[in-house]
């Protein structure tokens, strides 16, 4: 071996065993929604924003929305149909 031809080391290459690329994806796209909407400065964004801009871009979440306060609007005007006819059928047994 000699001493101007000296062999170059091997470089350091680590692959983690257990990595999930999925979480570190989703932590990229919070960490740009925040730049997005201007939390840089303070270092506080508010959480509800980002749920708001994550669920307005993704159709499947959009329609959960929309069918969670669609239930929300049946269920209480049911319960108030409900009361109606009671107090409608009290009403008529009451006036015979």
């Amino acid at each position: 071996m000699s001493f101007f031809k000296q062999p170059k080391p091997r470089r350091f290459h680590h692959e983690p065993i257990y990595y999930d690329e999925h979480s570190d994806r989703v932590r990229n796209i919070k960490e740009r929604a925040r730049e997005e909407l201007g939390g840089k400065q303070d270092g506080r964004v508010d959480e509800s924003k980002i749920k708001e801009a994550f669920s307005g871009a993704t159709p499947h979440l959009r329609r959960y929305d929309n069918r969670r306060t669609a239930a929300s609007w049946v269920t209480s005007s049911g319960a108030l149909l409900v009361i109606i006819l009671v107090l409608l059928l009290v009403w008529i047994y009451l006036s015979r």
